[in-house]
């Protein structure tokens, strides 16, 4: 599988965070979507179907261990 079939979801509500981590991400090839939420993650998760989604632990509405 090559970088940019590899789609990895970022969830956090930091707005900082999510830029400077799919930044990153995208300059390396990676198919990069994000969430400012668990809720929101959740719904993208179903539909873009991630190989990977890292996310942060502590958030409103629904945290990242929900």
């Amino acid at each position: 599988m090559k970088k940019q079939d590899i789609k990895i979801l970022l969830v956090d509500d930091e707005p900082d965070i999510l830029e400077i981590l799919s930044y990153n991400l995208s300059a390396e090839g990676y198919q990069v979507y994000t969430a400012k939420n668990g809720a929101d993650g959740v719904e993208k998760a179903r539909k873009k179907l991630p190989h990977l989604i890292i996310l942060d632990v502590m958030m409103p509405e629904m945290d990242g261990i929900e």
